[in-house]
């Protein structure tokens, strides 16, 4: 009851706060989506609360591993885009990438500058080595300064199936105008809803 709660109220902010779009009751999609990254971004949120640093990061992260399934990964980033700790230690070679010379991060390097907020990166497309992941990030802000980010990865399967996705005929999802994820064949109609955050603009349309 407590997570539920959290996520509603997470999403309540959202919406007055001009980062989602209203979804229509009858939505089913759209309110679980938008219900879902509520409690995403709300754990997240309290993880990156705690101001946590390299050290402390793991411990910061625990409540967040244990309540979303899918977890494939996660980091925390200091300000300049470096890694400097990993969620799981079987991912220890990531630590010491600089994430400033990944081209899809730019547009969120410069967003964070302007208004830091939290990120939801477009799914992306997963090779032999990696899964279909989607990436969110939280700012940890200490004395209104950004020092870092909290960041996870989950498995695009897991977001999927959380949100009723994978049962539909047909999904596409368009990350920032450009097409991220997509199933099927949409046709003339189907239904479309948009998610918007401070940096990021997702439109999901889907036919069940």
């Amino acid at each position: 009851m407590k997570k539920f709660l959290l996520g509603i109220l997470v999403m309540l902010a959202m919406a007055s706060a001009g980062w989602a779009a209203p979804v229509p009751a009858d939505d089913v999609v759209g309110q679980k989506v938008e219900a879902y990254f509520g409690d995403v971004f709300g754990k997240l949120k309290l993880a990156a609360d705690r101001q946590p640093d390299y050290l402390t990061f793991r411990d910061a992260m625990k409540p967040v591993v244990a309540g979303v399934p899918g977890i494939f990964g996660g980091s925390f980033i200091d300000s300049n885009w470096v890694i400097r700790q990993v969620l799981f230690p079987s991912h220890f070679l990531a630590r010491g990438f600089d994430l400033k010379g990944v081209k899809e991060l730019k547009y969120f390097q410069a967003k964070l500058k302007e208004a830091p907020g939290p990120q939801l990166s477009e799914p992306a497309h997963g090779n032999i080595a990696q899964p279909r992941l989607i990436a969110m990030r939280y700012p940890v802000i200490k004395d209104g300064k950004v020092i870092g980010l909290v960041s996870m990865m989950v498995r695009t399967q897991a977001f999927l199936k959380a949100v009723g996705l994978d049962q539909a005929k047909a999904y596409k999802i368009i990350c920032l105008g450009k097409e991220a994820e997509a199933q099927g064949v949409l046709g003339n109609h189907y239904k479309e809803f948009k998610l918007l955050l401070p940096a990021t603009e997702w439109i999901i349309q889907y036919k069940m």
